[in-house]
């Protein structure tokens, strides 16, 4: 075993147990693994150990499949990707302003995203659903979240209408369309799409999360596909890296390969950081192609360092591990030499603490221009709560706090505001709010039953005194915070702003949602 070996072995060393389970991870330069291993367990019940052959839901990191799907079928003639989605989709709602199949792609569409609709009106990830009611979810939606190409706001319901349209224009499923076009020409012997919660999948690692007297199976039987779902493995991924430099699919040589890495673009000209289901920037200096993903009880990060012919494919089967902090680790341990920023300096790199105080005010900030809300707080170290995320924030300059895992960066503009640097998304301006009350009499005229249509669900909110509270299926109740006037927050990530016996409600990625008072 080399000495970088040991040191990645050191890293991982906490799932490297047989109580616990952990993942399964490869280093790849040239097109061949440097180590390639697993740590913990795939199945506790069972005793299995984790190998390269054990099969992950890689969640998000499904993406860049489908993307390639719709573009080998583009490049077929058989859509076009700035066809309009209501063209194969006819279900859709015909917007004000057109959607496209390229808008999907790199999340400019200003579709809502289905998972946060699916919470927002009581529907549990772990039980199962037709695609057709989920597309029916997405269709109902009267409004979209901003005009087509104006933003960038990552949306699953892109990908997975992604699915349908590959479902609708083949002809096949997008199980079937991925393994014929992708999956059986490289090899990928151990890799589909789980369209089918009740099939047998040998050697699949079960998911798990933390519990109080040890890990718990954390795993669903929902089979939408398209936005997430797909199962593989470690070898498997060895072989779909290395088509990056060599592409045999299609027919299409290097062309599309350098299609599916190139970033979209706004209507403004603007140049995004997202191509076909791959994030595209820079990471201490070096360029990185990388996707991630996150689905109940897995973890996965797959970055590529293009130019070095370098990558890391971290498979998780644990909520509790950060797959893509521990692949960035891997990379600084064997690209040391190569990196032209330091750890500290690089663009949304690790944030590790410098010493000295910052000046920043804690408690409630709000993005004016989305209505999205963000608490800061200081106890025993920074933390940022942001759209149902908890971010653990380090000192790394006078004006400048940063996530550990680099994910976010924070940097201060004054005490009370400060603009908030997401990796892989865009920037916005949060401003700290005072604190703010509302008297008896205006909580009990806000007080009743409200019901959406696009939701098809009811939220009941209750007075007593000054203090109001929310009640929604699925949800234990919440209290709704004032914070100017006709403004709330509630729970960790939903604001909602009343007008006239209705309110608007924003939640992360979905944006203005409409209740009316019954």
């Amino acid at each position: 075993m080399s000495y970088l070996q040991k040191k990645v072995d050191r890293l991982f060393a906490a799932w490297d147990k047989k109580n616990s389970p952990g993942c399964a991870l490869g280093i790849i330069r040239y097109g061949k693994f440097l180590y390639a291993r697993g740590y913990g367990m795939a199945n506790l019940e069972h005793s299995v150990p984790i190998t390269p052959d054990s099969v992950f839901d890689v969640a998000s990191t499904s993406k860049q499949f489908v993307a390639a799907c719709v573009a080998i079928l583009a490049r077929r003639k058989k859509l076009n990707l700035d066809d309009e989605i209501h063209k194969h989709l006819v279900e859709m709602p015909k917007y004000r302003y057109p959607v496209t199949i390229r808008h999907l792609i790199h999340h400019t569409s200003g579709v809502r995203d289905y998972l946060t609709l699916m919470d927002l009106a009581g529907l549990r990830y772990e039980n199962e659903y037709s695609d057709e009611e989920i597309t029916g979810l997405i269709a109902r939606q009267k409004r979209l979240n901003f005009r087509p190409g104006s933003a960038y706001l990552y949306s699953n319901s892109g990908y997975l209408l992604l699915g349908e349209i590959v479902k609708r224009v083949s002809g096949l499923t997008l199980r079937q369309f991925a393994h014929q076009q992708l999956f059986a020409p490289l090899g990928m012997s151990s890799t589909h799409f789980h369209d089918d919660f009740t099939e047998i999948v040998k050697n699949r690692a079960a998911g798990y999360a933390a519990g109080k007297d040890g890990p718990r199976i954390s795993i669903s039987i929902f089979d939408v596909v398209g936005d997430g779902g797909l199962n593989t493995t470690l070898n498997d991924l060895l072989l779909w890296d290395r088509n990056f430099y060599a592409n045999c699919l299609g027919g299409f040589g290097g062309k599309l390969i350098e299609e599916l890495t190139t970033p979209g673009r706004l209507n403004s000209g603007k140049e995004l950081n997202y191509a076909f289901g791959l994030f595209t920037e820079p990471y201490r200096g070096l360029k990185t192609v990388h996707h991630g993903g996150s689905w109940l009880g897995y973890r996965c990060e797959l970055v590529r360092f293009p130019e070095q012919k370098f990558s890391v494919i971290c498979l998780s089967n644990t909520e509790a591990m950060n797959a893509i902090s521990l692949a960035r680790g891997v990379a600084d341990l064997y690209l040391t030499e190569e990196f032209t920023q330091p750890k500290t300096q690089a663009a949304y790199g690790p944030g590790r603490a410098s010493t000295g105080k910052i000046k920043c005010k804690t408690g409630i900030y709000l993005n004016p221009k989305t209505g999205v809300t963000a608490v800061l707080s200081n106890k025993g170290g920074y933390k940022l709560e942001l759209s149902g995320n908890t971010h653990q924030l380090n000192r790394v300059s006078a004006v400048s706090l940063r996530e550990k895992n680099g994910a976010v960066q924070l940097d201060l503009e004054g005490e009370a505001k400060f603009t908030y640097s997401p990796r892989g998304g865009q920037k916005a301006v949060y401003s700290w709010l005072p604190t703010y009350n509302i008297t008896a009499a205006r909580s009990r005229r806000l007080a009743g039953n409200y019901y959406c249509d696009e939701l098809n669900t009811s939220y009941g909110i209750t007075a007593k005194g000054k203090t109001l509270k929310l009640n929604r299926k699925g949800a234990p109740e919440e209290t709704l915070v004032p914070l100017k006037k006709d403004l709330f927050k509630a729970g960790p990530y939903i604001t909602l702003r009343f007008k006239a016996g209705s309110f608007s409600l924003v939640a992360g990625r979905v944006k203005n949602i409409r209740f009316s008072k019954r």
